[in-house]
């Protein structure tokens, strides 16, 4: 409780102003602090505000280290903790079925709790610091007011330790406790990017510096979750429980098993044996994606597919703006059942030859994609494609300069006297001119995304797509999102003359 007092770097607590106490009921007046809860904050945090939480955090639990001395704790007091726990859980009807007219644990129940006591029984005595800790440092006990986080909700935990602290910030980094109570809509994907970078930087730092983080994280875990277990009633969080403890026993058994479910390297990003290549090209290729499949295509053909009164194909529209000398390649990406229904290959062949564009091809997909990103990502596959990339909206026309380089195309949204702004992703853009920041269809910046985006290397692509395959509600701002955290800079590319189709179809 004594790290109640601690204001350090950006972390803060609301002052308290007055205390009454009775023999029934405590009043506490604190100050009032304007926040977002994490949810909202990590919905418009870019990849600065983000940096500063993490070294806040980092911060934070040092200050608490260096107030504790190393001492040794006795396996005693996780078997005896255990074993208050075991006999609630037992006790709990929620966790017991009848079985020939007596009641049992549940098998699942059951066998956690036998593999845990097993783990309990063999436990040796742990080094770690002992002093202070908030108790409960979850995301939900922390007001995020700006760069400045106030913590809420201490706790006295069965052992005083840093390192508790630690456990409660990666069972919302790793184990997304906190996302699992919330109940209003947010974005699932940008959560699961902001938590993912925030526990890989958490889980390093404290890794490369103490071997009792590295030898006591795991069974410091896995008691902080099964102190959970006795007091669940919903069935969702009661099988959130069970997966979560699966998961930790078979990592504390000694099974190679990754808490995310697949493997990255020193820099968050995904292995990739597909688009990995050694030599990297030289080669510039433009990816035109229309291979959605929604269902009014059984009646009517994409409107991307359309001719305008010139004779123009509106997705060729949308390349003609652009100087395609430039690109060694230029693929449009298709599905094979609105070809063949609607002819496209033969319209797409034939508007390349009145408009001249000598350097096009078109692949067709047996399958529907899942996303934009992943049709980006299919045509890299199916082409081998290497090098840079620059993707192109087919529903929209601009006019530009095109960079090799990681960049965004983007437009002042005033500029326009029609617009859907509903359906655009906005970034942030600093003093030095680099994007800080994107974020899917909320309008809180300046300038919206004009339907061009470039990444310098189509392996890098490919990797960070991987994180998110069969993710659902997957943007392609997603992907860069998660490489802004990573450091990887874009620049954004003021574009002229645009134009949308889309909200010209909606308009008619």
């Amino acid at each position: 409780m004594a790290a109640a007092g601690v204001e350090y770097q950006h972390i803060r607590v609301p002052k308290v102003y007055e205390l009454q106490e009775n023999a029934d009921t405590t009043i506490i007046k604190m100050q009032y602090v304007y926040s977002k809860n994490f949810i909202e904050f990590f919905e418009q945090a870019g990849f600065e505000q983000v940096d500063y939480l993490i070294g806040a955090l980092e911060y934070f639990v040092e200050h608490e280290i260096s107030k504790c001395e190393l001492r040794k704790v006795s396996s005693a007091i996780f078997q005896e903790k255990f074993a208050d726990i075991r006999a609630k859980v037992e006790s709990n009807p929620l966790y017991n079925e009848n079985q020939n007219g007596l009641n049992r644990l549940n098998p699942a129940i059951a066998d956690l709790m036998t593999r845990c006591q097993t783990i309990f029984d063999n436990l040796k005595e742990m080094t770690i610091p002992e002093g202070v800790c908030h108790g409960d440092l979850t995301f939900s006990n922390i007001l995020f007011n700006g760069n400045n986080y106030y913590l809420i909700d201490f706790l006295d935990s069965f052992i005083e330790t840093p390192l508790q602290d630690i456990v409660k910030i990666r069972q919302d980094t790793a184990y997304r406790w906190s996302q699992l109570m919330y109940t209003k809509k947010y974005d699932a994907v940008r959560l699961r990017i902001v938590c993912d970078k925030i526990d890989r930087e958490i889980d390093q730092y404290f890794t490369r510096k103490y071997q009792w983080y590295i030898d006591n994280y795991r069974v410091m875990q896995l008691m902080n979750i099964l102190r959970i277990l006795p007091y669940a009633h919903e069935e969702k969080v009661i099988s959130y429980l069970v997966q979560v403890l699966n998961d930790l026993l078979s990592s504390v058994e000694g099974e190679t098993r990754n808490e995310k479910g697949c493997e990255g390297n020193e820099n968050g990003e995904m292995k990739n044996e597909k688009c990995t290549n050694d030599n990297p090209s030289p080669e510039r290729t433009l990816i035109m994606p229309i291979a959605a499949d929604k269902s009014e295509y059984k009646t009517r053909l994409p409107r991307v597919f359309l001719i305008a009164e010139d004779g123009v194909m509106h997705c060729i529209r949308a390349l003609k703006s652009l100087n395609l000398s430039r690109y060694d390649h230029i693929y449009i990406t298709i599905l094979r059942h609105l070809d063949e229904k609607y002819a496209l290959s033969e319209r797409l062949i034939l508007q390349f030859r009145i408009n001249g564009i000598t350097n096009a091809e078109i692949v067709v997909l047996d399958q529907p994609t899942t996303s934009q990103p992943d049709t980006i990502y299919q045509t890299i596959l199916q082409k081998n494609i290497h090098g840079s990339i620059f993707v192109k909206d087919a529903d929209c026309s601009f006019c530009g300069e095109d960079t090799i380089g990681n960049a965004i195309a983007i437009h002042p949204l005033e500029e326009l006297d029609w617009v859907n702004p509903k359906n655009k992703s906005y970034v942030s853009i600093d003093d030095m001119y680099y994007i800080t920041n994107i974020i899917e269809k909320r309008i809180v910046f300046h300038f919206f995304t004009a339907g061009g985006y470039s990444f310098e290397s189509a392996d890098t692509y490919c990797r960070y797509y991987e994180q998110f395959q069969q993710q659902p509600g997957l943007y392609l701002s997603h992907i860069i999102y998660s490489m802004l955290l990573d450091k990887h800079t874009f620049r954004p590319v003021l574009t002229k003359e645009y134009e949308d189709f889309e909200f010209k179809f909606e308009k008619k």
